[in-house]
C-alpha cells in the first residue's frame, strides 16, 4: 500500500511535499491498516451519518470515514497539508464524499454544519493539548449525540473513570453528566507515526438525558470545577466556602470528598444549592 494508511506510504507523501510533522499541532498519524479497519468497526455507519472530523492530517482516517455514512467534513488547521490532500484525493473514488476545510475546528459552530436529515457524529485523532477544549465544546454542542474520539490513554482514562477512583475528576463529571462513555479499544504507540511515547484509546460517546436546563449548564459545570479545587478536602469545606449551612441533604455529604459523588449526585447537589441561592 502506498497511501497515508501505512508508514512507508505516509513517509513518501511527506517527502514528496517536503513536510516535517509538527509537535506544536500534536501530529502523530495512524499508519496501520488493520487498526484503521478495527477503529472503523466502532464508528456508526448509517445512511444519514455526517462525520465532523477534527484534524484531517494525511487523510488516513478521513478515507476510512468516507466509506461509511453520507459524507465527511474534515477540518485541518495546518495549511501546509493542502497540496498533500489534493494529491491523495486525486482519483480517490470516495473523494466526492469528503469536504476539506482549512480552519480551526474549535472555532466552528458544529451545529451549523449538518444539513436537514443528516445526523452529525464527531470524530478525530486529538492532540493532547486540545483534548479538554474538544470535550467541553462537545458538551455544549447539543446537536451532536454521538462521538468517536482518539485520546492519549491517560486522558481517556480520566474521561471514562468511575467515582471514587484516582482518575475521577471535574472533567470526568462534566462529560459523564451529559454522555455515556465507553472505552472501545487501546492503540499502542507502534501504530502511529511518528511514534508517541504513550498509548492511545478510542472513546465512544452517547449523549444521555439529564435534568439541567440550557441556562443551568454553565453554572453547573462551574460548581463541579469548584468542588474539585481542593479534592483531598471533605465537602464540608466546599459548603462553607459557598456559605451553605450543613443542614438537610448536605449533612450526609459533608464527610465525603468530591471524587465520591457520581454525576447524578452532583446534579442533585446543584439543585439543592440553587434552591438555597448558593449555586
Amino acid at each position: 500500500m502506498n497511501g497515508p494508511e501505512t508508514k512507508s506510504g505516509l513517509r513518501a507523501l511527506l517527502d514528496a511535499h517536503h513536510l516535517v510533522l509538527s509537535k506544536r499541532y500534536g501530529q502523530n498519524f495512524l499508519v496501520d491498516p488493520e487498526t484503521l479497519a478495527a477503529l472503523g468497526a466502532f464508528i456508526p455507519a448509517r445512511e444519514d451519518t455526517m462525520f465532523i472530523e477534527i484534524g484531517t492530517g494525511a487523510l488516513a482516517l478521513t478515507l476510512e470515514l468516507a466509506k461509511k455514512g453520507k459524507r465527511v467534513v474534515s477540518y485541518e488547521l495546518d495549511t501546509r497539508f493542502s497540496p498533500l490532500h489534493r494529491d491523495v484525493l486525486a482519483g480517490e473514488p470516495n473523494a466526492r464524499h469528503i469536504e476539506l476545510v482549512c480552519a480551526d475546528a474549535l472555532e466552528v459552530d458544529w451545529c451549523s454544519i449538518a444539513a436537514p436529515g443528516e445526523t452529525p457524529v464527531l470524530t478525530g485523532n486529538l492532540p493532547y493539548l486540545r483534548s479538554s477544549e474538544v470535550v467541553l465544546k462537545l458538551i455544549h454542542s447539543t446537536c451532536i449525540n454521538e462521538a468517536c474520539l482518539l485520546f492519549q490513554k491517560e486522558f481517556a482514562e480520566r474521561i471514562a473513570a468511575r467515582a471514587g477512583t484516582h482518575a475521577y475528576g471535574s472533567l470526568t463529571v462534566a462529560v459523564q453528566t451529559f454522555f455515556a462513555v465507553e472505552q472501545a479499544m487501546v492503540l499502542p504507540p507502534e501504530v502511529f507515526f511518528p511514534q508517541p511515547t504513550v498509548s492511545s484509546a478510542l472513546l465512544i460517546f452517547h449523549r444521555r438525558p439529564h435534568d439541567l436546563t440550557p441556562a443551568e449548564v454553565r453554572p453547573y459545570l462551574g460548581l463541579v470545577q469548584q468542588a474539585f479545587l481542593h479534592r483531598r478536602k471533605k465537602l464540608v469545606d466546599f459548603f462553607r466556602r459557598r456559605g451553605a449551612a450543613i443542614t438537610g441533604p448536605l449533612v450526609s455529604l459533608a464527610d465525603l470528598r468530591a471524587e465520591n459523588l457520581t454525576p447524578e449526585d452532583f446534579v442533585a447537589l446543584y439543585r439543592e444549592l440553587k434552591s438555597r441561592g448558593r449555586p
